[in-house]
Formats: C-alpha cells, sequence, structure tokens
C-alpha cells in the first residue's frame, strides 16, 4: 500500500507524487491489492486512445507504423503539481487499478465516478466552471479536498464542509429508504402468509362441494 499513502502524502501536502516508484511498487503487487485505493476516489481519472509509434515494426516495415495505446490520465484534483500520463498497453495495472473509469471508457460512456459537482445547490455555476477547471467535478471530490490544496482556493474550506455534510445527509436518507424498501417488503410477505391462510381456512371441502350439487 505505500503508493496509497505516496498519493495521500501527496493531497495533504500537495507536492509532486513520484510516480515512477509507484510503478515500481505497483509491478509487485496482486490485483486485489492495486485495485483497493484509499485515496483513489479523490482522483482525476481519464482513459483514452492515443496512436504510437511501433519503431520495430517501423524500422522492419521501412514506414512509419503506427499502433493504437490506451493512455490514463491521473491529476490530484486542485494540485497543478500532479498530472500523470500512462501507456496503459505497456502498463496493464492501471487498468486494474482504476477498474470502472476503465469499463465505462470501454463503453464509450462518462468516466465521471461519483456524484457530479453541480449537483450541490449551494455552488453557483460560475463556481462550478471553475472546480471543474481545477479538476475537481464530483462532490466528493470537492468533500474530500486536502485542507492545504482548499485554503488556496477562495470559499473551498467552507464548500468542502459544505459538501461533506451534504454527502453525509444523502447517506442518510439512502439509509432511511433502504430501510422502508426493507419494511415494505415485509409487510408484503406478511400479508401475502395471511391471504393464503384465508384462503385456506374459507375453502369448501370436496366432501361438501359434492352435497350441494
Amino acid at each position: 500500500m505505500a503508493e496509497t499513502f505516496a498519493v495521500m502524502d501527496a493531497l495533504n501536502q500537495s507536492q509532486p507524487t513520484n510516480f515512477d516508484v509507484v510503478d515500481a511498487q505497483m509491478a509487485y503487487q496482486s490485483d486485489s491489492t492495486r485495485v483497493e485505493r484509499a485515496a483513489d476516489d479523490k482522483l482525476f481519472v481519464r482513459f483514452f486512445n492515443k496512436p504510437v509509434r511501433n519503431e520495430a515494426k517501423s524500422m522492419e516495415a521501412g514506414r512509419v507504423i503506427m499502433e493504437d495505446h490506451v493512455f490514463v490520465n491521473v491529476k490530484i484534483p486542485g494540485d497543478k503539481n500532479n498530472d500523470v500520463m500512462k501507456d496503459c498497453t505497456l502498463q496493464p495495472e492501471y487498468i486494474q487499478r482504476f477498474p470502472v473509469h476503465y469499463e465505462r471508457f470501454r463503453k464509450n460512456q462518462e468516466q465521471l465516478v461519483g456524484t457530479p459537482i453541480n449537483a450541490l445547490p449551494f455552488l453557483t455555476e460560475a463556481q462550478v466552471e471553475e472546480y471543474r477547471a481545477m479538476n475537481i467535478r464530483t462532490v466528493e471530490q470537492l468533500a474530500g479536498l486536502a485542507d492545504v490544496q482548499a485554503q488556496t482556493i477562495l470559499g473551498s474550506i467552507s464548500h468542502k464542509q459544505q459538501a461533506q455534510a451534504w454527502l453525509d445527509a444523502l447517506k442518510g436518507v439512502d439509509r432511511l429508504r433502504t430501510e422502508y424498501e426493507a419494511e415494505k417488503k415485509v409487510l408484503a410477505e406478511q400479508m401475502a402468509a395471511m391471504q393464503a391462510q384465508i384462503a385456506a381456512l374459507t375453502k369448501v371441502p370436496a366432501p361438501l362441494q359434492q352435497a350441494k350439487k
């Protein structure tokens, strides 16, 4: 988990992450470890295709041979010092690290993972665009913004606290909804059982049906 600490250090101290060291550490870790990142939900991640020259094939063919490679751009929101681009065709561990983003890229879907920042009712359109320009595009990213970074952005300390409160309230609503759905399911099962009992009690025995005929 050393690479997680490297990212978290950058988040907390606004210092550039040494992604070459991160790559070396990731290469010796299991798949399960690579996809479990404590700080990754705070990152801006985007996969894209980019043509890359194949030097060996170009020399063999005597002409330029290009191949489509999958790249990933990883940024720490609000921190201009941390902006990394990796060729995932050569370093597939980044696909394993960000499987949700990659799956959305593969399906040509929006790669934003989280609640869009424009869902926050207390932000103006101008503030939303300012945050997006700093790669802060989700409520979760704003709520997880490091204090040292938030202090450099006017109003961000307050917005960070409000975003966290908004997420907490949303989780409370989701919990209530889950509890309501569970109670509704129990009531439906109890009603079905009662109806079955009533049907069994009111069913006329076969001998009596024949006697009536």
